[in-house]
């Protein structure tokens, strides 16, 4: 397995996306045979995004690991909820990036989280918010997440019966329509936002904006799935899946090639990233950050899957 990972600012002030990759034997308690990987988009500020980086790993490895789908939709509910605790505003405030304006409440600040854990012949899959997870099989793109839009009528029966509503408008650069809770976040699920988690009457999943999120558990097969992409809505606003998989599978260096996947990446977020901001009517101008997570393939497949 190689994994390779790639960030642009874009045309954002700040940049507040962030990512992990903790390879085999990184991982402690009952996960050190696993791999993890993760695309986080923040908004309100990079804190509750960097917040997750630094602890999901120590809170995953608080949890045996019998049952990975569950020990990560735990983990990520215990995630939520360590950002309510005081002792958390110390440091949401050191990881604030230099220059960038400081944040030590989750207040109005939280991130996407998009995880795939791989274990031996598995993967599992946890997402909130619309950082996206596609895995390439056979040269085709297949959707391994779903977006948390507020606009999904499982979504907006949540936000409704929590006795908030979705409004709808324009973009920011008026190039299309978009939903947002109580007319603020454009996301009906993330980590951190705890003004939309207020009622402590409901549970998680009852939440305006819910922390719980979708898992997926399915196993890879060697010499038909051939890698993953992780990938910030920056990305996929400018991209489908499809072209996204192509893109990068035309230009995969062949295995045990010298070559880095990264350069890859790079021209992928380069092709995305606006030339100016109003080429696109906006789109193209957020952060961008993308993982790829390669597997193992014979040489002698990979020659002929590409002839």
């Amino acid at each position: 397995m190689a994994w390779a990972c790639c960030g642009m600012r874009g045309w954002r002030q700040n940049m507040e996306d962030a990512s992990l990759m903790l390879p085999k034997g990184y991982l402690a308690g009952d996960w050190r045979d696993s791999s993890l990987f993760g695309v986080f988009d923040g908004h309100g500020g990079e804190q509750v995004a960097r917040f997750v980086v630094r602890r999901l790993p120590q809170v995953l490895a608080s949890f045996p690991g019998h049952d990975a789908e569950t020990a990560m939709r735990e983990a990520y509910l215990r995630l939520d909820e360590m950002l309510r605790q005081p002792a958390v505003a110390a440091e949401l405030r050191d990881l604030t990036l230099p220059g960038n304006e400081p944040q030590d409440s989750a207040e109005t600040c939280g991130t996407t989280a998009v995880c795939c854990l791989i274990q031996e012949n598995e993967m599992i899959l946890a997402h909130v918010g619309d950082s996206r997870a596609v895995l390439c099989r056979q040269g085709g793109a297949v959707a391994l997440t779903a977006d948390h839009k507020p606009e999904l009528p499982e979504e907006t029966a949540r936000i409704e019966a929590a006795g908030g509503f979705v409004q709808e408008g324009a973009t920011a650069m008026g190039s299309g329509k978009e939903y947002r809770v109580n007319g603020g976040l454009n996301l009906s699920r993330a980590l951190g936002d705890l003004r939309y988690k207020s009622d402590l009457k409901l549970k998680p999943s009852e939440q305006l904006v819910s922390p719980v999120p979708d898992t997926k558990r399915l196993q890879w097969q060697q010499g038909v799935d051939e890698f993953v992409l992780l990938a910030s809505d920056g990305v996929w606003e400018c991209v489908t899946n499809e072209q996204a998989v192509n893109f990068v599978r035309a230009r995969l260096p062949p295995p045990g090639s010298r070559k880095g996947l990264q350069p890859v990446l790079a021209e992928l977020l380069d092709m995305c990233c606006a030339t100016t901001p109003a080429q696109r009517g906006g789109l193209g101008c957020d952060n961008l950050t993308v993982v790829l997570v390669r597997f193992e393939v014979a040489l002698a497949y990979w020659l002929l899957k590409c002839c």
